[in-house]
């Protein structure tokens, strides 16, 4: 039996959750929806989306493919 307490999902709510996810922390997600947390990942579950954090860093990795050397160092003679 639903809590009294809740209240329905709207369809902005969902397209909101879906355009949040993985972009925030679940517990950031829950906070702009207005949410629990709770309640925030079983409607995610319910949609098959996940939550799961992809923290997005402002850096590209380097790859040179050149071998690093020995733990890891370069030594230029």
């Amino acid at each position: 039996m639903p809590n009294s307490t809740s209240r329905r999902w709207t369809a902005a709510e969902i397209v909101r959750l879906k355009n949040l996810a993985q972009k925030y922390p679940p517990a950031e997600i829950a906070a702009r929806l207005g949410r629990t947390p709770s309640a925030t990942a079983t409607k995610a579950h319910e949609l098959k989306l996940s939550l799961k954090f992809r923290h997005q860093s402002n850096q590209e990795p380097t790859v040179s493919g050149a071998d690093p050397g020995p733990a890891g160092f370069d030594w230029h003679e």
